[in-house]
């Protein structure tokens, strides 16, 4: 079955939906109430693969909108006020001092092993 064709899913999802009626038919004859059919699970299983096939329908036929080139306005620089000049960007702090080495961390002293206790054996 070829599952890119929207012909092909139609007529699955009307081949389940005969074999939903058929077994809901079968289900009445027994004498069993609606209840009770809906908690079956053959029409459980048969309900599903029909809302599998109808969302298999719908991805065929979805289109990806068309989104059309909008041409942005070019951005119109702000005049520059007489009296100030323009700013070009603040220099950085670091780069006007140089940097100080770091001090090495004190250590902490390693912890002493406990001495292992010999295992002793059971007395047998």
């Amino acid at each position: 079955m070829n599952a890119r064709k929207l012909e092909a899913r139609e007529n699955r999802l009307n081949r389940v939906k005969a074999q939903v009626e058929a077994h809901k038919k079968v289900l009445k004859e027994r004498g069993l109430d609606e209840k009770v059919i809906q908690k079956n699970s053959m029409m459980r299983h048969l309900l599903a693969e029909a809302r599998k096939v109808k969302r298999s329908i719908e991805s065929l036929q979805w289109e990806p909108p068309k989104i059309e080139q909008v041409e942005k306005p070019a951005k119109e620089e702000k005049p520059v006020k007489e009296g100030k000049p323009a700013k070009e960007g603040k220099p950085a702090k670091e780069a006007d001092q140089p940097k100080a080495p770091k001090t090495p961390k004190e250590k902490k002293p390693k912890k002493e092993e406990k001495p292992k206790k010999e295992e002793e054996a059971p007395p047998a």
